[in-house]
């Protein structure tokens, strides 16, 4: 019994370690809809703050995203990174922004575990994983793209911007991607800036290499004008889309320029219906891929759990054969398509 107790004391001390200083994943509170049975696959928001003095809290006021998006049918996550030497919570982004002691934590290895475990616990529709960020979190959005674009069906950048030098940026797949941004933005300047002494690059650099890279026009076309800023006039933003793109259902790019917005929009009702028909209408395209289960793209050991759970059902998606019941049949399929879901 000793024993035990030591090694799972071994075992928190060690997951406290490899993220000091944040909320451990796992326990990140997570906010359903009032709806949610975990029986349907359900989209996922994760929103990442900016950096930010003393507390995160302000953004429930300045971005209150928490009710809209369990209206709209998301779970909704709010996490927040770390605290600096003067006390700002940041996002170790960009070389730009905001890591402004060189501290270098892994807040790409924390917002991914932190995923593994809302998927863990809840019925994530792998298609719908969204993040959305404003500033600092905007800058992190980029580099969550960059990073895994295989994971993530948009990410959303209010007020951010992306690597200066873009070849450190390195998708592996198309992504949607969103730049949202003021023309008097006096913090994260349209034409670009220093954070410091590091250079950060322009918003239309920004969105221009996302259309680059999912085979876009580099060309904008305006689509539509709309009120999405109440501290602005009616239609004040500019809905600007990168056209023919090599695969639209899987990667895009957008700009909604904000006319003489500045650092922090304040989302009226229609604002707020624009985003989300954005993120309703830009997932990640569906794979045909039977054995896996859980739908994460990957056919692995969860899929065999389930599988087991299932196990002599009639109706169920673990029936991989479609042959009417979950059986050794199913159990050898898998395991013969071990791996990716290509």
């Amino acid at each position: 019994m000793l024993r035990l107790v030591l090694l799972l004391l071994l075992a928190s001390s060690s997951a406290l370690a490899d993220w000091p200083g944040q909320v451990p994943p796992d326990e990140v509170p997570v906010y359903v809809p009032s709806d949610y049975d975990g029986q349907e696959p359900t989209p996922l928001l994760i929103f990442l703050h900016g950096y930010s003095p003393l507390t995160t809290a302000w953004y429930n006021i300045l971005l209150p995203l928490q009710e809209d998006a369990n209206e709209n049918g998301y779970i909704f996550v709010k996490p927040d990174g770390n605290q600096d030497a003067i006390g700002e919570f940041y996002w170790n982004a960009t070389d730009a922004c905001c890591d402004m002691f060189d501290n270098n934590p892994d807040h790409v290895g924390y917002l991914m575990a932190l995923l593994e475990s809302i998927q863990a616990n809840y019925n994530i529709d792998p298609r719908r994983i969204h993040l959305i960020g404003h500033s600092n979190g905007g800058f992190m959005c980029h580099r969550m793209a960059c990073e895994h674009s295989d994971t993530f069906a948009s990410v959303v950048s209010i007020s951010g911007a992306m690597w200066n030098d873009q070849s450190i940026c390195q998708p592996t797949d198309p992504i949607h991607v969103l730049q949202i941004h003021g023309t008097l933005d006096p913090v994260i300047w349209w034409l670009g800036g220093l954070i410091g002494l590091t250079p950060y690059p322009d918003v239309n650099t920004s969105i221009e290499y996302w259309a680059t890279h999912n085979g876009c026009s580099t060309e904008a076309s305006l689509a539509e004008t709309f009120d999405l800023d109440w501290l602005g006039w009616v239609d004040e933003t500019s809905r600007r889309v990168y056209e023919s793109c090599t695969d639209s259902n899987a990667g895009s790019a957008e700009l909604w320029q904000i006319t003489a917005g500045l650092h922090f929009p304040s989302f009226t009702d229609e604002g707020i219906e624009k985003l989300f028909n954005y993120l309703d209408t830009h997932s990640k395209p569906e794979t045909i891929c039977s054995s896996d289960i859980n739908g994460d793209q990957q056919i692995n050991v969860q899929d065999i759990l389930l599988l087991i759970n299932d196990w002599e059902l009639a109706d169920s998606p673990a029936d991989v054969n479609d042959d009417g019941i979950v059986n050794v049949v199913d159990l050898l399929q898998v395991m013969g398509d071990w791996g990716d879901c290509d």
